[in-house]
């Protein structure tokens, strides 16, 4: 049996289901009466990354070495992203092609680069637009065939010029279900993962506005295709959306605290954002005089890290030399996770101080609260870098957009949403349908790292057991093959003596 798995990046039901009622997503409708359908809970925090890599390893951000789109090293006082991780961990495509699988995967998020595979993988391409295929010539056919894009060149003007950013957004879903439809055959494919990742930039902007709806219609017409009796299909996301209601820089708040301490930097940045130089600005010019190719070969954004947002911030890696290393107690990214700069008996005092602190926290003009709950890492995450996880990670309360950027004028702590107006919430969408589902059914809750050990599973390939997920044995029909079957489990010095014998046998002929 084919299992096909379409991922819709911050997808929830709370956006979707009116439209559903209204008729207006009739596929999706049809898959979830004939189907089993549950909320999705991600890993804290409910981000892109790393939720993305604990679907497809099974593993939670503990043992994957990735919390955010930045990592802050207390240790060696810096913050980046550690991209050495990306391909660190074995996916579901690594253990289904050691298997003899032949498998595709397109767009998925932190994909880059792109491995070897038995089949294709098509990378995210991680702001890149070359070296972005496996096979290597694939990319070169998608460029000619398809005008394959990896990101719209109009996102960074999507509120001035919205009408034809979005026209291009459509354009680059259609072209993701237009490749899958035709790789998915001439490949042969067993498995097929396909990540829609721009759904989630109109959350974010339009939230259930026309745009997004009208992308939704789009999704719906084109997953039609894959509702076939050959094939298991998933429908899933990374994490949910929530229209935002406050907007609460938590470094700010670190600040008046006394937990975080800034250099003398942060007037420089000021400085330079009451002049109007920023990045969105600069990169706007580069784009309007085609010259943003040429800047991007000599100057990466990390080297612009310096250069405020429009909304007057310095994100991720720009951070590390606003800090003062030296007296700050704790800092934090974006979304949820806070790092105390601290030893060890100091740290559990401070950890509790301000577990305390965040989960009474409100919004002195509205009464609304910041967090629903504050969780020590060690309750949530376990692994060998569990070392270099944050130590405390908000659940952000609904409708609440944590901003982990520095604010060069120190001054603000709570406001209105402005450019976003949906924010990621913990809980997304999983939809299961096809020969080997239970129909109808409505599941209490399901974890994104259960759906690697159920692919796996449904594949008849033994499940590795450093996996954190479980099978969802309660999807499948009764006289289903993959309920007769037992889950089995493999651990890693028997996976590694299948794969040499597979490759001697190869050899061999």
């Amino acid at each position: 049996m084919r299992v096909i798995v379409i991922g819709l990046d911050g997808a929830a039901f709370e956006l979707i289901e009116p439209w559903i009622r209204e008729g207006e997503l009739p596929t999706i409708k049809k898959l979830i009466s004939k189907g089993c359908s549950a909320n999705l809970e991600s890993c804290l925090p409910p981000v892109t990354s790393p939720n993305w890599k604990c679907y497809s390893t099974g593993k939670n951000p503990g043992k994957l070495g990735i919390f955010w789109w930045e990592n802050i090293d207390l240790k060696n006082r810096r913050i980046t992203f550690p991209y050495s991780r990306i391909n660190k961990s074995k996916e579901i495509w690594d253990y289904l092609s050691e298997s003899g699988k032949k498998v595709g995967i397109i767009n998925m998020p932190l994909t880059y680069p792109p491995k070897k595979v038995n089949g294709f993988m098509i990378s995210d391409g991680f702001g890149k637009n070359r070296n972005f295929t496996y096979p290597k010539e694939l990319e070169n056919k998608l460029k000619k065939r398809y005008n394959y894009k990896i990101h719209p060149e109009l996102l960074p003007f999507i509120e001035e010029r919205s009408e034809e950013a979005v026209k291009e957004i459509l354009e680059i879903i259609s072209m993701r279900f237009t490749v899958a439809k035709e790789l998915l055959n001439e490949y042969d494919l067993d498995f097929l993962h396909l990540t829609i990742f721009h759904i989630n930039t109109l959350h974010h902007y339009f939230w259930n506005g026309k745009f997004t709806k009208q992308a939704w219609k789009l999704i719906d017409r084109n997953i039609r295709y894959f509702v076939k009796e050959d094939c298991d299909l998933f429908i899933m996301s990374d994490h949910g959306s929530n229209p935002i209601k406050q907007v609460f820089y938590i470094n700010s708040w670190l600040a008046k605290e006394g937990y975080l301490k800034f250099n003398r930097k942060v007037e420089l940045c000021n400085l330079l954002y009451q002049l109007g130089i920023t990045k969105q600005h600069l990169a706007k010019i580069a784009k309007r005089l085609r010259i943003e190719p040429l800047l991007r070969r000599f100057i990466s954004m990390e080297k612009l890290g310096f250069l405020p947002s429009e909304a007057g911030t310095i994100d991720m890696s720009g951070k590390t030399d606003l800090i003062d290393w030296n007296r700050t107690l704790a800092i934090a990214s974006g979304q949820g996770p806070v790092y105390i700069n601290l030893n060890s008996k100091d740290k559990e005092k401070i950890r509790e101080e301000l577990i305390i602190k965040l989960e009474s926290l409100r919004n002195p003009l509205t009464g609304e609260k910041i967090a629903k709950k504050v969780y020590r890492k060690e309750e949530i995450y376990s692994g060998e870098f569990l070392s270099e996880a944050p130590d405390l990670i908000i659940d952000q309360s609904s409708g609440t957009h944590i901003r982990g950027g520095i604010d060069v004028s120190k001054k603000r702590i709570f406001e209105e949403p402005k450019k976003w107006m949906a924010e990621n919430k913990r809980y997304g969408i999983f939809i299961a349908h096809g020969l080997d589902i239970k129909r109808g059914v409505r599941l209490e809750k399901v974890s994104i790292l259960d759906l690697a050990p159920t692919i796996l599973h449904m594949m008849n390939v033994p499940i590795p057991s450093d996996m954190d997920g479980r099978v969802l044995v309660e999807i499948f029909e009764s006289n289903s093959e993959p309920a007769k079957r037992e889950v089995r489990y493999q651990d890693k010095t028997q996976i590694e003596r299948d794969r040499i014998r597979r490759a001697i046998k190869k050899l061999r002929g």
